[in-house]
Parts: C-alpha cells; sequence; structure tokens
C-alpha cells in the first residue's frame, strides 16, 4: 500500500508550527533562522519516512550545484543553451516517475532505504516500519528548483547560500501539497531580523482555520463523490452522475484549496506572506480567468517560464504560448494520453476564447444574465475536463456515455 497522507503532514506540521513560531522570532541572527526553517521541514519528512528525507537532501544539494553552474556560464555565448541542460537535468527525476511509475517507486523506496541504512543503522530501522510512499512534493519540488535556477541565470536572486538553499528546499508549510513558492516570496523575510507581529499570527491562524473547516468539514461531507468514477460499481441515470461530478468538482477545490490555505496560514504566524493558490475559480466567466485563479502558484510558474518566453505577449505568437503553457500545466500532473487530451481541451477554450472577445468585445457594464450564464458555461466546461485527470484512456467513452 502506497502511503502520503497529508492529513498526517498537515497534523505534524500544526503541531510543529507551535513549536518553531516562538523560536523562530527570538533567533537574534538570520542563518540562525534559516537553520530552524531547513530543519523544521527536515524533520516533518523524516516523519513520513526517513527515505524521503534522503531523497531531497539529495534532490536540493543537486539544484545548489546546477544553480552555480548557471552562473559560472552566464557569459558564454551558449549560456541559454546550457541553462535549458541544466534545467532538463533538474526534471529530469520527475520526468522518470510520471514515464516509469511502478519501476521509479520501487527504486526509491529500495535504494533510499538502503542510503538510509548505510548511513545509520538506527535510522534504516525506523525508515524499514514505514509504509511504502510515493515521492510526494517532488512535482512541486521540481518546479520550484527550476524557477531557482531561471532566476539565477536571470540575476533576479543572486545564487543562494547553503543555508538559504536549505531553508529555500525544506521550506516546511509547502513539501507536500505546495504552493509553488518563488524563493523572492521568502528573501525578505528569511534574511533579516523580523519581529513577531500578533496580526499576522491572527491571519494565519485564521488562515488555517478557514483551510482546515474547506478539508475537514466541506471536502469530508462531500468526499463520497469520489465514487463517480467507479465505474464497474455505479449505475443511475445521466442526471445522477451530473450531480455527482458536481460535486466531485468542489470536493477538488475544497480539499485542494484547502491544504493550500493551511499551508499558506502556516507560513504567515512565521511572518512569511505567501501569494494566495486559489481565488473563486468557480466564480470566475471565462477560461482565461478561471485559469488566472486556479492553482495560481503553477499558473504563475508556467506563464514566467513558458508563456511569456515564448512570446504570448506578442499577437503572432500568443496563440503559440498558450497551446505550450496549457501542455507544461496538464502534463505537471502526469505523462499520459488523457493529460495530453486535458491540456488540448483547455488549449481549444483558452485560444477560443481570446479569439471571440478580440471580436466580440464583452460590453461593460455586463449584464447579469450574461455574467450568470458564463459562469454556468465555464464551470461545466470545467467539470467535463475532471474525469481526464483520473480516469485511463480505456474509461473515458464510457464514463462520458453515463452523462448522456
Amino acid at each position: 500500500m502506497l502511503d502520503g497522507d497529508p492529513f498526517l503532514y498537515f497534523s505534524d506540521l500544526l503541531v510543529l508550527t507551535v513549536v518553531l513560531v516562538p523560536l523562530y522570532f527570538l533567533a537574534p541572527w538570520a542563518p540562525a533562522r534559516l537553520l530552524l526553517l531547513g530543519l523544521s521541514g527536515a524533520y516533518l519528512l523524516f516523519l513520513i519516512a526517513p527515505r524521503l528525507l534522503a531523497l531531497y537532501i539529495l534532490f536540493w544539494v543537486g539544484v545548489y550545484l546546477l544553480q552555480l553552474a548557471a552562473t559560472a556560464w552566464r557569459d558564454r555565448p551558449t549560456s541559454w543553451v546550457l541553462t535549458t541542460v541544466l534545467v532538463l537535468v533538474a526534471l529530469a527525476p520527475l520526468v522518470v516517475w510520471k514515464i516509469r511509475p511502478e519501476w521509479s517507486v520501487t527504486g526509491f523506496n529500495i535504494g533510499m532505504n538502503g542510503v538510509v541504512d548505510r548511513l545509520s543503522p538506527w535510522t534504516g530501522a525506523i525508515d524499514r516500519v514505514r509504509n511504502l510512499i510515493l515521492p510526494i512534493g517532488l512535482s512541486f519540488a521540481t518546479f520550484r528548483a527550476v524557477d531557482q535556477i531561471v532566476k539565477v541565470r536571470l540575476e533576479i536572486v543572486p545564487p543562494l547560500s547553503p543555508l538559504q538553499q536549505f531553508a529555500y528546499g525544506f521550506f516546511p508549510t509547502v513539501l507536500v501539497i505546495g504552493p509553488v513558492i518563488e524563493y523572492t516570496e521568502i528573501e525578505a523575510t528569511a534574511d533579516r531580523r523580523v519581529r513577531w507581529d500578533p496580526h499576522d499570527t491572527l491571519s494565519g491562524v485564521l488562515t488555517i482555520a478557514i483551510g482546515a473547516f474547506k478539508v475537514f468539514v466541506v471536502a469530508y461531507l462531500l468526499r463520497g463523490s469520489q465514487d463517480v468514477f467507479a465505474l464497474s460499481t455505479r449505475a443511475g441515470s445521466p442526471l445522477d452522475h451530473w450531480l455527482e461530478l458536481t460535486m466531485f468538482a468542489f470536493y477538488f477545490y475544497f480539499n485542494f484549496s484547502g491544504f493550500s490555505d493551511m499551508a499558506i496560514g502556516a507560513a504567515r504566524t512565521l511572518g512569511f506572506s505567501l501569494a494566495p493558490n486559489f481565488n473563486n475559480p468557480y466564480l470566475k466567466t471565462n477560461p482565461q480567468a478561471f485559469w488566472n485563479s486556479w492553482h495560481m502558484s503553477l499558473t504563475r510558474f508556467a506563464q514566467r517560464n513558458v508563456f511569456v518566453p515564448l512570446g504570448g505577449m506578442r499577437a503572432k505568437t500568443q496563440y503559440v504560448a498558450i497551446a505550450a503553457t496549457m501542455m507544461v500545466i496538464a502534463l505537471w500532473h502526469d505523462l499520459t494520453l488523457p493529460l495530453v487530451i486535458f491540456g488540448l481541451y483547455h488549449c481549444v477554450g483558452l485560444i477560443g476564447h481570446r479569439w471571440w472577445v478580440a471580436r466580440h468585445p464583452v460590453p461593460v457594464p455586463r449584464p447579469l444574465t450574461r455574467r450568470v450564464g458564463a459562469n454556468v458555461l465555464l464551470f461545466v466546461f470545467v467539470v467535463l475536463s475532471l474525469p481526464l485527470l483520473l480516469l485511463d484512456l480505456s474509461e473515458l467513452p464510457e464514463f462520458y456515455g453515463r452523462l448522456i
């Protein structure tokens, strides 16, 4: 059984936060605060399984070396080619996992347990009693690593010191379920003395409470809607399946956004103002607004590193940039044919909307009936793509057939 329960991770995180907050604000030196952040994240990974901690130590040591290489090659004529190679190296573990999941998970669990056991038989014994786990959080870590390498290459941030790398790589609130933070989001607070602010604590606690309510109340009540994808055991009318799929859409949102809120709130109690990850996406009226408010940290990453470099701000290249950006977002979830279809589906929606609005401008103010109608159409459009995230290609015809 593969185990990587975010409930346990966040319960450990919230308990740790109670201890970490006073220690963090009492620490008089920036190196001590950076060390505290890194050690806290390492401890949380150790609680899941020591082999997971070993994986991320190796991963972030590698990223540290890659950013130094990006700096060393910055002034060479072929620097962008070399930087692309460095980015591909950072992406390699994630790509291998997505292409060969069974082999990767087995290799990860056995290989990293061997590493841990050789370093310390005591830690190896602890690791062996842990359940088999996925390399959880690797998608978020990989995109954070790519963002760091690119920002260092562009001189947006200087190369991180070993302590800064430790704190960024093991920033405790975002390790398992994101969001995809940038180093610039934690840089100012981590590198200077920040006094305790009761407003930050109150805001953080309230954000954690909102996230917990979403996850443990709303999403918990809607958890049964996941059964809509159990094709062999589900029967009912098309209306029944539409209702269950709609309930699942809200379960998916409240569960994901709730965990994001808890991560952002825990960071706020330490004085870090991370950017929000969701902004009422189901209330939007067009695909662009939806993606600008759903998993916003991932969208921002794709906009910075794919959309803008490919000419998304220019009329002649905007559609190519949109398609590439959407495919990166889709394939970040998994490298499967249904996810390719998911990316193409939303590409069509985004490009079609942009083309239509360019020729039929939206009236201002927009009549209420048109806003509501656009919102309903967008919601249906999004909901119809959710099965592509969870079902095999062979199961999709039967599932969509039940909606008719």
